[in-house]
């Protein structure tokens, strides 16, 4: 549970959070909308938008704030966006039907729309009478049937089904734009499915858990071979708990010890989208692993969610040596969210 938040000024906190991010590069973090601007060169700066953890059907609004949303995404015309999962709420009942009409709101996105599962879609899905790897089967079916994204300019991807080893992995996918590389990974809540009150559970996340750390080893290797200014990562789960330290659940420690060692070795900046919490967060220079130094050269980024029905743009600039900065993107006619102030640093013993 999380401590209740202490409410400051939205202008001040976002303000604060982009400062933050001012080191990183001395350019907008949230461009004018430019929805007839022609597709720019490879090195060109682009942005892309995220998304997660909406709409939840069973809160007031829900649906009408997840339109807003995309609307507000296509008015900027991103390159692309990525929801990063929980697509609906972890009550609600989770029948094909729900599943496909998901599908179809993914396809009004007017570019591009990466998806990468959550924790409500099928480890959750006991909840409402489900067999969990039966949702996962039909959720690998209905979204990631060929290596397409969704929307209506479709991305084409790279997938992990070209792994003979790894090949239902269908919804781990990479991209890239202007040399910048950008993956998924399913790592989602739950505690990544690492569950051994329910049968199968902890025998699918060990597998998983390999698949992962193969997907990212890869990712990494194919940003070295090709010279990538930078990497950003998309998964659902809030792997890395506040102040950039590991959370203390085992479903996620392996992957992210091999984060650890890939990011180091690739010293260039990587950023790590993810949802999970429900608020904006920008955390740079993260830990990775207990009791070990800070990663200057990742950071944290994790979205709006649930009630507040709100996204993240950032902008990516392959010829900055930050390569990345980022901000909220508030959708009109939805309520301001609240942003908790910073948790205190610790004290020195």
């Amino acid at each position: 549970m999380l401590p209740r938040p202490v409410v400051v000024s939205f202008r001040g906190a976002v303000l604060a959070a982009l400062c933050a991010l001012l080191p990183w590069s001395g350019f907008a973090a949230t461009p004018p909308a430019t929805p007839s601007a022609p597709a720019p060169a490879a090195s060109a700066r682009f942005t892309f938008a995220a998304v997660g953890c909406m709409p939840y059907g069973r809160l007031p609004g829900s649906q009408e704030g997840f339109a807003r949303v995309i609307a507000e995404i296509n008015r900027h015309r991103p390159a692309f966006s990525v929801h990063l999962g929980d697509i609906f709420g972890g009550e609600e009942d989770a029948t094909d039907a729900l599943y496909l009409k998901r599908r179809a709101e993914f396809d009004t996105f007017s570019t591009a729309l990466v998806y990468t599962p959550g924790d409500n879609e099928w480890t959750d899905a006991h909840r409402s009478g489900h067999e969990p790897q039966e949702r996962l089967a039909f959720l690998r079916r209905t979204f990631f049937a060929d290596e397409r994204s969704r929307g209506a300019q479709p991305l084409d991807l790279v997938t992990q089904r070209r792994d003979p080893a790894f090949a239902a992995y269908v919804e781990n996918a990479r991209w890239s734009r202007g040399g910048v590389i950008f993956a998924t990974l399913h790592l989602v809540g739950s505690a990544n499915n690492h569950q051994p009150k329910f049968p199968g559970a902890v025998e699918e996340w060990r597998a998983r858990e390999a698949a992962n750390v193969a997907w990212l080893r890869a990712v990494f290797a194919e940003a070295t071979r090709t010279a990538a200014p930078g990497v950003a990562f998309f998964f659902q789960a809030n792997a890395v708990s506040a102040n950039g330290g590991p959370t203390h659940d085992p479903g996620f420690t392996a992957v992210l010890a091999a984060l650890e060692t890939e990011a180091r070795a690739f010293g260039k900046p990587v950023l790590l989208v993810h949802a999970d919490e429900h608020r904006y967060r920008l955390e740079p220079g993260i830990r990775l692993r207990r009791d070990a130094d800070p990663v200057p050269n990742v950071t944290r980024l994790e979205t709006f969610g649930a009630g507040d029905f709100h996204a993240v743009l950032v902008t990516v600039d392959p010829a900055s040596p930050r390569v990345f900065l980022a901000g909220p993107l508030l959708v009109p006619g939805n309520p301001l969210p609240t942003i908790p102030a910073p948790a205190p640093p610790a004290k020195k013993m």
